[in-house]
């Protein structure tokens, strides 16, 4: 564009340009057809040769430096008000100087002394799940001379029962022989008792005839001596023949009631004789095993016993020698490895702190406050976290307040840590998730509800 033709422009004063604010309520649209008819009208004022498109960016370029220079002052404005109400709003709330996420410790101890067996796994933050083995301490040295002792005991009983089992199957045998000897024995002399029984029957058969028919003869000839047919010796000697004859019957009588008697007793086991005691040796031998037998029974009984007994000791025993050769130490809860205090191969003893683990699934904050602050707080009080670098808050509330005094030292970081403020307090986080890391050691600002 020709300088001539910018020249032909009417200027024009600040005081004569159109206010930029203009009428109550007029829009941006409407100032810009304002603009647009006051350049047409100078256009038709101007030399021919200058173009409308110049004065348009001339007058539209003003306009737009007006209008920069208000937004930067309403701008600057806002900022300095919200500026101004972050440090009122800090005031009016109860926040926390510092905090740090912070969880419980565990520690596992030695129950036993001796050498640690640790897995290759076994580092700082390796994470187990409730009841894992986490090492082993074993104990090469262990006394064991007590459980070698039972042990010896329980095998010579054993050895002893043994040999009396033995003995009462061979006593036992022995006996059953005895026994059928003896049957075979009395069944014999049964036998020949009622052999013997039978004949003396039949003698005093005989014998009764002998006395009946003497009795008869005497009978017939007392008569006949009365009237002096028989001579007198005649008649004694019938009389004698009588009375031989009687005595006769009666001796066998007397002697089949002898034998009934001893046919009675051999069938109930006692044997009666001249030449044999009341028993036959064979049932004294059966006697004297059967006597035997039981002092062997309760031998036995008296092993098993003591084998039983020994044997629950020997039990215990191995349980105990277990307990002191070989302890192995698992996780109570889902925990994070946070410190080992041994390495494998290492003798430890007794009670000897061996690995920390680190308890995510009560995360709390521990966090320090002024003594104002302090003052307004109470036990269940709501409260949340924001982590340093993030914005999500994190709800949580109020479970100790332990102002100066020794906090608990089963905590990862202690909070003697926290040094810009003397005051502890302990938030426990509501909402916190064990799955996503415990996050221990983080810090943030803890903000007090009401």
């Amino acid at each position: 564009m020709s300088q001539s033709v910018r020249k032909g422009l009417p200027s024009r004063t600040p005081e004569e340009l159109p206010d930029q604010a203009g009428p109550a309520g007029e829009g941006q649209l409407e100032r810009l057809e304002r603009l647009r008819k006051e350049f047409e009208a100078n256009a038709a004022k101007a030399p021919t040769g200058k173009s409308p498109f110049d004065s348009l960016t001339e007058q539209t370029s003003h306009f737009w430096s007006r209008h920069s220079r208000a937004s930067k002052a309403a701008i600057g404005l806002l900022l300095l008000a919200v500026v101004g109400w972050l440090p009122i709003r800090s005031l009016l709330q109860a926040t926390s100087t510092e905090a740090v996420v912070n969880a419980r410790l565990v520690t596992l101890r030695a129950p036993i002394e001796g050498d640690i067996e640790a897995p290759s796994h076994l580092n700082v933050g390796t994470h187990f799940a409730a009841g894992d083995t986490v090492l082993r301490v074993v104990n090469r040295r262990a006394e064991r001379g007590r459980l070698d002792d039972l042990t010896r005991l329980i095998e010579q009983l054993t050895s002893e029962r043994a040999s009396i089992a033995s003995r009462i199957a061979d006593m036992t045998v022995m006996q059953t022989e005895l026994t059928n000897q003896l049957r075979s024995f009395q069944e014999g002399r049964l036998n020949q008792l009622t052999a013997r029984g039978a004949e003396i029957a039949s003698e005093l058969a005989a014998a009764r005839a002998n006395r009946d028919a003497a009795q008869q003869a005497l009978t017939r000839v007392e008569p006949m001596a009365g009237s002096g047919s028989i001579p007198a010796a005649t008649l004694e000697r019938y009389r004698r023949d009588a009375k031989v004859t009687a005595e006769t019957y009666t001796a066998i009588e007397h002697r089949l009631s002898a034998l009934q008697v001893e046919l009675k007793a051999a069938q109930s086991g006692t044997f009666i004789g001249d030449t044999y005691n009341d028993q036959p040796r064979s049932a004294q031998r059966i006697d004297e095993i059967s006597q035997r037998l039981n002092e062997l029974n309760a031998d036995l009984r008296d092993r098993d016993t003591r084998i039983a007994t020994l044997r629950k000791e020997l039990t215990q025993e191995e349980k105990r020698l277990g307990e002191r050769a070989e302890a192995v130490l698992t996780t109570p809860v889902a925990a994070t490895v946070w410190e080992v205090l041994t390495s494998p191969g290492e003798a430890v003893v007794r009670g000897q702190d061996l690995v920390r683990l680190l308890d995510c699934s009560g995360t709390v904050v521990t966090a320090g406050v002024s003594e104002s602050v302090y003052n307004r707080l109470h036990i269940g009080q709501p409260a949340s976290f924001v982590l340093r670098g993030e914005s999500d808050a994190h709800a949580g509330q109020v479970v100790g307040l332990t102002g100066v005094a020794s906090a608990p030292a089963n905590l990862a970081i202690q909070p003697s840590a926290l040094s810009k403020e003397p005051y502890r307090v302990t938030v426990r986080l509501v909402d916190s998730d064990p799955t996503e890391g415990c996050k221990v050691g983080r810090t943030g600002r803890v903000t007090f509800g009401q």
